[in-house]
């Protein structure tokens, strides 16, 4: 091995461990030097030095006395947390007709939100997204200057090559490149990702699946898609487009597909699919929010279309399962409101059609975050690019 190839191993090697310990300082919040050596299973003197490293850039800072367990002989070590406010990322969310907006600090505390109606098929969408994100930013306490990062949430394919979105839902934005766009328009750098995915990486820094290092996080909405981590790390294919569970065929000869194909799982079970065949009881039931309230109120024909998407999602799911073996399967989006209804035939299909021995060491949970999710994943994005610049 060459001196260069060995270094940039040690640099990755000392890059991961910072994450390992922003990971965990994310989940317990204030934690001593001693218990993070002891949760990573680094040395003192190398937890040690990566916490001063973090220190002198303003990422964390001491607590105060560790005095949280009677009967400990010796002097208390002093507690490490994140330094809240430090650096600002401005979160997009970005829907068919809406765009969710929040600030965030690197430590995931949302500062402040908004919701705007945007025509994302209009030619000039990016332009009136970049005039909102600034005017959220001039309006930030502090002012612009404490908003380090601009990350966006997209409902597609994100090329990792090009930064190219592929959608089928939104056909304006095929071969598009919306990161340069918003960076030059806002001055922020700009880092666009898949929404699935954003929703994986908030859920497991912040909600349902915190701490664990495999989990498959379906988001059931217009699309099916599913964020992975394994091993830890957000995986995304080659090339992007990892994760796209709604064009899994489960009928030959069923519906035509957005995709083109025939008999997708999105074509059975997504939020379109579900309302389109609710609204034979329920002619009135257009969006997501009719779906929630239908089924938060008990209605029968409501739970039974969420139940029925649930199962066919979850036997592909099962098949995921059986493949990857993830330590929990967290299940969210649209289809999701209003209960747990969803997770629940999902861990009843996956129980069903995963082999036993791996069915009983997954978890199958509803996601906690709701339309948080994506932003917060955006948080874990920021500090990731943060590390690495």
């Amino acid at each position: 091995m060459s001196i260069m190839s060995g270094s940039r191993g040690l640099g990755a090697l000392r890059s991961r461990n910072r994450r390992r310990l922003l990971d965990l300082l994310r989940e317990h919040g204030e934690v001593s030097r001693a218990d993070l050596a002891r949760l990573t299973d680094l040395s003192a003197t190398t937890v040690s030095s990566l916490i001063a490293e973090l220190s002198d850039e303003g990422v964390v800072t001491e607590a105060g006395l560790d005095d949280r367990r009677p009967g400990r002989t010796g002097r208390p070590g002093r507690l490490v947390q994140l330094v809240g406010g430090r650096g600002l990322v401005v979160a997009l969310d970005i829907g068919h007709d809406l765009v969710r907006a929040a600030v965030c600090d690197l430590s995931g505390a949302v500062v402040s939100e908004r919701v705007w109606t945007v025509d994302v098929e209009a030619d000039d969408c990016l332009l009136r997204i970049a005039e909102l994100v600034n005017e959220l930013a001039d309006t930030t306490a502090g002012g612009r200057d404490r908003v380090s990062r601009l990350v966006v949430a997209v409902p597609g394919v994100v090329e990792t090559g090009t930064g190219h979105v592929v959608s089928a839902r939104m056909p304006s934005w095929q071969r598009l490149a919306p990161g340069p766009l918003l960076a030059t328009a806002t001055g922020l750098p700009t880092f666009v990702e898949n929404d699935a995915d954003l929703c994986a990486l908030g859920e497991r820094a912040f909600g349902a699946a915190l701490g664990l290092n495999d989990i498959l996080h379906v988001v059931a909405s217009t699309g099916i898609g599913v964020g992975l981590v394994l091993g830890g790390r957000l995986y995304r294919g080659s090339n992007g487009g990892a994760g796209e569970l709604g064009h899994v065929q489960v009928s030959e000869f069923g519906d035509l597909c957005r995709c083109g194909n025939r008999g997708c799982l999105e074509s059975q079970a997504s939020l379109d699919a579900v309302l389109r065949a609710l609204r034979v009881v329920h002619p009135q039931a257009r969006a997501a929010p009719d779906l929630a309230r239908l089924v938060a109120g008990g209605d029968r024909a409501a739970i039974r279309a969420v139940s029925d998407a649930g199962t066919a999602i979850g036997k592909s799911v099962a098949t995921l399962c059986n493949v990857l073996a993830p330590q929990a399967v967290v299940v969210g989006g649209d289809l999701a409101g209003g209960g747990t209804h969803l997770a629940d035939a999902v861990r009843d299909a996956v129980e069903r059609y995963t082999k036993p021995l791996t069915a009983a060491r997954i978890s199958v949970l509803p996601a906690e975050l709701g339309h948080r999710a994506a932003v917060l994943g955006a948080v874990v994005t920021a500090v990731e690019a943060e590390l690495a610049s």
